[in-house]
């Protein structure tokens, strides 16, 4: 895999910055391991851009990522009420994760996935 932006030791990868590659005739070196807490595998070691890594699952990589931006959506009846959040921690489709808003409130939220 071949990293899109550089990443330090400890982050947490999506699968944005990490992207198949062709890897050469040598075997890369492990960039990751599983957090079982975070349900997603985080930076052992600081990687620059470009860098060829060892393959990681797309599964393992979350689909958020801390520090990401979203938009938080409540609908009631044909009323919607949108208001943009930051991620506090990684997560997945059907997973649950907690954010903060401007005002520096914490909630939790589900995660249903990609919305159109």
């Amino acid at each position: 895999m071949r990293a899109t932006r550089a990443l330090t030791a400890g982050s947490v990868p999506s699968a944005q910055d990490l992207v198949p590659a062709d890897c050469g005739a040598g075997k890369p070196a492990a960039a990751v391991r599983y957090d079982t807490g975070m349900r997603a595998v985080r930076m052992v070691r600081a990687v620059q851009p470009d860098e060829i890594v060892a393959e990681v699952p797309p599964a393992m990589m979350a689909s958020i990522s801390p520090g990401q931006k979203l938009y938080v959506m409540v609908q009631v009846s044909p009323v919607v009420v949108q208001r943009e959040v930051e991620a506090l921690q990684p997560a997945n489709p059907g997973q649950k994760l907690f954010v903060r808003a401007a005002d520096g409130k914490v909630f939790s939220v589900f995660y249903a996935g990609e919305t159109k």
